[in-house]
């Protein structure tokens, strides 16, 4: 059994132990959003896998791919900052090391000097172009368990989801 499904295994074995000690306890819930983070840090490593010859990490890389998306026209970091859900601190940390890697230009606005914009550099959309392909088999063969008709069905029910917690989150 690989690593993720003895983590689920042990997961649930723990959830039922709490339940059975927790009144009320919410067993489904917990073992989906369980499933969930398990879920998230296996693409996680799957991105991390694909990154680390290039000594960077995955904020790094969605930052990038958020500018390469937008290329024709500037991104400010507090845009940045909510699209990768980071403080504004780490949105510099990241911009700094993107500029410095010449993947990403700096300059202030032309229509407000006092803002920062970001755009990507021709190195940055050579280096998307190059490396984005590295991603496509492993994303393909893990999401290969799902005909085309659950893919479509998980995408409706986790944008349900998302807009459940919304509502939770942020009423």
């Amino acid at each position: 059994m690989n690593s993720l499904a003895l983590h689920m295994q042990k997961m649930e074995a723990n959830l039922g132990l709490v339940a059975r000690s927790v009144a009320d306890f919410p067993l489904e819930d917990a073992a989906l959003a369980g499933w969930l983070n398990l879920v998230a840090e296996g693409l996680t490593g799957l991105s991390d896998v694909a990154l680390s010859p290039y000594d960077m990490h995955q904020s790094d890389f969605r930052a990038l791919m958020y500018l390469f998306g937008n290329a024709e026209s500037p991104v400010f970091p507090d845009e940045l900052s909510v699209y990768l859900a980071q403080t504004p601190a780490n949105v510099t940390r990241i911009a700094d090391l993107l500029v410095k890697r010449g993947l990403v230009a700096r300059a202030n606005s032309t229509e407000d000097r006092r803002r920062v914009e970001l755009r990507i550099s021709d190195s940055g959309r050579q280096f998307i172009i190059e490396i984005l392909p590295k991603f496509f088999p492993p994303l393909r063969e893990v999401f290969s368990c799902f005909s085309a008709a659950d893919k479509r069905k998980l995408q409706q029910l986790l944008c349900r989801l998302v807009k459940s917690m919304d509502t939770v989150i942020d009423p």
